[in-house]
């Protein structure tokens, strides 16, 4: 590797890139191969990764001693040797991985992965990190065996069905239209030609993105891993400025969704971290560094997320390696980290801000500030399309506050008619927060008309919204009951004497049914006040309830006082008890209990001890 480089990675040194990113490969050197568990990737994905990893934590000396080390004529292979003093294993290594990937390239030129068969998709994931890799052996210098020459092999067996062939989700189509973009500049000719041509085309789609910056699965891990850097290649091979702010204005929604601790909401996901909790920040490094040197927020969270978990060393090295602008932002970043002064609270809040921002497209209400956040929800698709299913918003929390280091998460639980928890059909955000609403109906069916009678009994098979079952539902009359349920979020700001909260009113209308308002508190709290009511479990009871961390203090209020008579329990709904599933969430949970109809009002006051 030229010497020139160290120059240019100065600021990936500085924040400490190059040792990370050979933490990584000794990581796939020890078990000689893909890193699986924990998040790390297996089969061909897996493999690629471990032989990117080799390529760039070999190419990118770890500081001045290394780059004294590299060899005179411009190659880096030897100058990053394993922990053991071995400086020819990275590249052996490199070697025999790709010779795995190989051997699981199909003679279709496409890759596999569980379910996913001969898939274009994935097989573009793997792709990326292929022309990335050899991008990056273009760009810097010389590899001492065959390498890029395999990898070109692999790229152009691949292509032909990559080109041409089809994606099931939306964040597929600019994967493999990154994917083919950097394959059409790396091989040029008529094959590059097509890829090109085949990523234009995918593009005339329009990227599935609202005014706001979420894209329409409304994933952050999506965001990070596919549609974010997917775009920003698309964006540099196409000359694209569009793209490129597509994925700022995506940024900056991340940062007006995030907590103080470096997570990114994840509530209105319609993907799977919709039920893994906020999501990491760190994975943003290198999509924060394109724009760090013209937009100061971007800088101050490049440096901040450096220590975030989720940063992926190699790929943001790798990154840097092929454009300028990463690299340049690296440097800023470096320049802003805590090293040079900043603490990371203070590039926290230099990052995050205060403020308060509506979403329309998922209905979310968010205000943050120094003291804390609340996000108040009611974007879930359940309602609108009468099922759980992947793809969709199913999470029915509709209401998340933390003051301090104390954090709540808030769902109500019903027993009507075994069609789950509230979530809301509209909500409509006002001066004091948001008011949500929800109508549901169920009911009784009557016989069939005469004529609609059958002899032998035979009756349509039917789903009617709730169960199915053969009794031609939709030619029978029905009698419906109907449950209304609004809920009021109103968030109370903090004052002299304490850190405000949020005040709640549930209003509802129909049969008397039993509610459970569920609160999910973190684990290391305190409860004083209220009564057991089962493992992991308590509940209001007749005076409010206590919850401090030490920092922080919760006070719970309801009027009227909890029910003891009714269960304090959560309840997914029949779409996943009649499978024995459950979306419940674990933790310690404290429960206000009572029966429709009428008007529950549910106070949160936060306060220091």
């Amino acid at each position: 590797m030229p010497a020139a480089h160290h120059g240019v990675l100065d600021g990936a040194h500085r924040l400490g890139l190059p040792a990370a990113a050979r933490a990584v490969l000794a990581r796939y050197l020890e078990a000689d191969g893909p890193v699986g568990g924990g998040g790390g990737l297996t089969g061909h994905r897996g493999v690629m990764a471990a032989v990117k990893a080799a390529v760039v934590a070999t190419l990118v000396p770890d500081g001045e001693a290394a780059f004294a080390a590299t060899r005179a004529d411009g190659g880096g292979a030897s100058a990053a040797p394993r922990a053991d003093g071995d400086p020819v294993a990275p590249v052996e290594a490199a070697s025999r991985w790709l010779t795995r990937l190989e051997e699981l390239q199909a003679p279709s030129g496409l890759f596999s992965s569980g379910d996913n068969l001969a898939s274009p998709p994935d097989s573009a994931f793997t792709l990326t990190d292929v022309g990335l890799t050899l991008a990056v052996l273009r760009a810097v210098g010389h590899w001492p065996d065959d390498l890029p020459e395999r990898l070109e092999g692999v790229l152009r067996r691949a292509l032909p069905a990559v080109t041409t062939g089809g994606v099931h989700t939306p964040n597929h189509r600019w994967e493999i239209s990154g994917a083919l973009a950097r394959a059409g500049e790396l091989l040029g000719g008529s094959e590059g030609a097509a890829a090109l041509a085949r990523a234009q085309e995918w593009l005339t789609e329009g990227v599935d993105v609202d005014a706001d910056g979420l894209y329409s699965e409304r994933s952050p891990n999506y965001a990070a891993h596919v549609s974010n850097p997917s775009l920003l290649t698309l964006a540099r091979t196409l000359d694209r400025a569009d793209l490129r702010e597509v994925v700022h204005t995506n940024l900056h929604t991340l940062l007006d969704l995030a907590t103080p601790d470096g997570r990114t909401e994840t509530v209105h996901s319609r993907r799977q971290d919709q039920k893994s909790g906020p999501f990491p920040l760190g994975p943003f490094l290198g999509h924060f560094a394109v724009f760090a040197e013209a937009c100061e927020r971007c800088r101050a969270a490049a440096a901040w997320v450096r220590d975030l978990p989720g940063v992926d060393p190699v790929d943001v090295l790798a990154h840097a390696l092929v454009d300028a602008d990463v690299a340049a932002g690296l440097d800023l970043a470096a320049d802003a980290a805590p090293r040079s002064g900043a603490t990371p609270t203070d590039l926290a809040r230099r990052a995050l801000g205060e403020g308060r921002r509506w979403w329309a497209g998922p209905r979310l209400l968010r205000e943050w500030s120094a003291e804390g956040w609340t996000l108040a929800y009611g974007g879930s698709d359940v309602p609108a399309t009468g099922r759980v299913a992947s793809g969709l918003a199913c999470n029915p929390t509709f209401l998340r506050v933390a003051r301090g280091d104390l954090e709540v998460s808030v769902r109500l639980a019903r027993d009507f008619f075994g069609l789950g928890p509230f979530r809301a059909q509209t909500a409509h955000p006002n001066e004091h927060g948001l008011v949500l609403e929800e109508s549901l109906a169920a009911g009784y069916y009557q016989p069939l008309p005469p004529a609609l009678r059958r002899a032998d009994a035979d009756y349509r098979l039917e789903f009617e919204g709730r169960f199915a079952a053969a009794m031609a539902f939709s030619d029978r009359a029905v009698d419906l009951l109907h449950l209304t349920t609004r809920v009021s979020v109103a968030v109370v700001p903090a004052s002299e004497t304490d850190l405000g909260g949020v005040d709640l009113v549930i209003d509802t209308e129909g049969p008397a049914t039993p509610h459970a308002l569920e609160l999910t508190l973190s684990s290391d709290v305190r409860i004083d006040g209220a009564a057991p009511a089962g493992p992991g479990a308590v509940r209001l009871s007749g005076s409010d309830v206590t919850v401090s961390t030490g920092a922080t203090v919760l006070t719970v209020h309801a009027s009227p006082d909890g029910d003891d008579a009714l269960p304090a329990v959560y309840s997914p709904g029949e779409a996943y008890e009649f499978l024995g599933g459950t979306d419940a969430v674990g933790g310690t949970r404290l429960y206000v209990t009572w029966s429709s109809p009428g008007t529950q009002r549910v106070a949160l006051r936060f306060a220091h001890p």
